[in-house]
């Protein structure tokens, strides 16, 4: 039997953040990485072709150049076979894979230009094969330029967060706390933390919905991400958690969103990040252990691979 969600008193957001009322009510909206679970159907095969190829890993981009290299060339080479090696001034003819051998370290000199002259077209379908080949070259290493400037330009942050949010004594009372780190050595300047929480509700007519809550920060804003970043939001009356327990959360199907944006000193560009939180990655009654330290010379030390450690409270 489906539990209905525990009403919240605080007033929701009143602006649309893009994310529907009545689509998701069950599993989370935003993957622990940032990245959305929304599915859109695309309208052709290449449609997100510049996307992928700007986003996806070093290596996997520089295999798929190889191997768009390669089979260019595997492709002429075998036009070059087709029109007959009788065009081809000094390349001796033999077996298939001596012919293929040849024709085709022939095409790689003609695709990149360089053209070292011990073999050569002589014949008009051989020159014509020569030119488009040439000229396929140069789009394709124009292309290459660009997407490499692509990718060395696409600023990016890099974030630690940690793995769980701490529901922690704060003050007089408790708070909402996450802790996370720039991972990167240039600073962030003017850097800023919206936290947001979204679960679902009960309509005036008894219907399930999602609501959106801002969640109210003790800092939301700092000029210089140097250090770790504890965030905190107070759990008050005014608080949208006021008196909610993890069984709440979990039945209300709870989400955190963090969302963090601020300007990479390298090259002046606003950078931004994301992570969400779901009801079974809060831990009550717990508080962070120190993340900050000494380096061997006496300058304070960020230990990144702590950022998320963290110790129950009895």
């Amino acid at each position: 039997m489906l539990k209905i969600p525990r009403i919240i008193k605080a007033r929701p957001l009143d602006q649309e953040l893009g994310f529907g009322k009545h689509l998701t009510t069950s599993g989370r909206m935003m993957n622990p990485d940032g990245t959305f679970n929304v599915e859109r159907q695309p309208l052709s095969r290449w449609d997100n072709t510049y996307f992928h190829l700007v986003s996806m890993s070093w290596g996997r981009f520089l295999l798929v150049i190889l191997l768009c290299y390669l089979s260019l060339n595997l492709l002429f080479s075998l036009v070059y076979l087709g029109i007959g090696l009788n065009q081809l001034e000094g390349l001796q003819p033999g077996g298939f894979w001596d012919n293929l051998y040849g024709v085709y370290f022939f095409s790689t000199q003609t695709l990149t230009t360089v053209g070292y002259g011990s073999v050569h077209p002589i014949g008009w379908g051989a020159n014509l094969v020569a030119a488009l080949e040439s000229f396929t070259g140069l789009l394709a290493f124009a292309l290459i330029t660009g997407m490499l400037y692509g990718r060395f330009s696409r600023s990016t942050a890099k974030v630690v967060f940690s793995p769980n949010l701490l529901i922690s004594p704060y003050r007089t009372g408790t708070g909402l706390m996450l802790r996370m780190a720039n991972a990167r050595k240039s600073e962030l300047i003017e850097t800023e933390v919206k936290v947001l929480l979204t679960m679902n509700q009960t309509d005036e007519s008894g219907n399930l919905t999602r609501r959106f809550f801002a969640l109210p920060l003790e800092i939301s804003k700092i000029s210089f991400f140097t250090l770790s970043w504890t965030v905190v939001h107070a759990i008050d009356e005014n608080s949208p958690l006021w008196g909610f327990s993890s069984q709440d959360l979990l039945e209300a199907n709870a989400e955190i969103m963090v969302l963090v944006q601020g300007v990479d000193e390298a090259n002046q560009q606003t950078v931004h990040t994301r992570r969400s939180y779901t009801g079974d990655e809060v831990v009550f009654n717990a508080r962070f252990k120190p993340v900050v330290g000494r380096n061997t010379k006496g300058l304070p030390m960020v230990l990144m691979q702590q950022i998320g450690a963290y110790e129950t409270l009895h």
